[in-house]
């Protein structure tokens, strides 16, 4: 066997070292960079099971109160109507600031709210709601699903006030007692102001299992909105055909308003999918996040 030059024993001495550095090397870029996969199995685990059933939607007080009246002041819910839905299931929580940065920074796609004001608008606190486009929270529940293979969606207007009324219960907030009892089950002015209460899941869920419908600010669902619809089939509805702007339901963050008013389980409320941002007097983009209230959950029907 010829005996090999000392450059090449060199070599062949320092090969493994650098074979080895170089997939050291490469095996942490892959742990750099996140899959999502870790938030994309947590949302699959927070999916609850809601036995479909029959139910009457809408503003029901004229059949359940003695004085036959609605309970809101609002006209777009009086239209009651009966529905049945096969059952679904839907996320006990809503998708916080974090989940959706994972999506984010696994697809490739910019942040949402990283200006400066939103910093104390609305990334305060990471583990609040998530405050999104509806195209967005369309493309977060189709990503989520994937590595699942489960077809995840935003739950429609019908779906999402079945499970807020636990199975149809004509109750009249999403609480585990129906009913608003500041700083037990739903976050008070205080808690909002000095963000106690911002983070999702710290108070009681209602009897369906699902936290946070009465309070942390409106949720897209899938429908567009039309003030009284009323067609359409009765069976798994999915609205109306074509629209201006989408449903939200649920309630506005904390404000001038009381929840009383503003989070009954039949309340609606809409807005354009893609909002326009907003402008200064001089007509300039106002650097903040547009869509920072509105939040969403995901659901599925396989």
């Amino acid at each position: 066997m010829p005996m090999l030059s000392l450059r090449t024993a060199i070599l062949l001495a320092i090969l493994p070292l650098t074979t080895s550095a170089c997939a050291k090397e490469e095996g942490a870029g892959q742990v750099k960079h996140d899959s999502g996969a870790a938030t994309q199995q947590k949302i699959i685990s927070d999916l609850v099971p809601i036995r479909g059933g029959s139910f009457l939607m809408g503003d029901f007080g004229p059949v359940h109160n003695e004085d036959k009246l609605p309970y809101s002041g609002a006209m777009n819910d009086d239209v009651l109507r009966k529905i049945t839905l096969d059952d679904f299931s839907i996320m006990a929580h809503k998708v916080s600031i974090e989940d959706f940065d994972a999506f984010t920074d696994a697809t490739g796609r910019p942040r949402v709210g990283t200006s400066k004001i939103d910093a104390t608008l609305y990334r305060a606190d990471s583990k609040a709601a998530a405050g999104v486009s509806w195209q967005d929270a369309v493309d977060f529940c189709a990503w989520a699903g994937k590595k699942a293979g489960r077809k995840l969606v935003l739950p429609t207007e019908a779906q999402w006030e079945f499970a807020a009324r636990s199975g149809g219960k004509m109750v009249i907030f999403a609480t585990d007692t129906g009913t608003i009892d500041d700083g037990r089950n739903v976050a008070t002015y205080s808690q909002y102001d000095d963000g106690v209460g911002t983070a999702l899941g710290k108070f009681p869920p209602n009897p369906a299992g699902l936290y946070d419908m009465t309070d942390h600010g409106f949720e897209w669902v899938q429908d567009w909105y039309e003030e009284n619809y009323s067609g359409g089939d009765t069976r798994n509805p999915t609205g109306p055909k074509n629209g201006a702007e989408r449903v939200l339901r649920g309630s506005s963050k904390r404000g001038g308003d009381s929840l009383v008013h503003t989070s009954m389980t039949f309340a609606r409320d809409h807005r354009p999918p893609n909002p326009e941002k907003s402008r200064d007097p001089n007509g300039e983009v106002i650097d903040v996040n547009q869509n920072r209230t509105f939040g969403f959950r995901c659901a599925t029907q396989d």
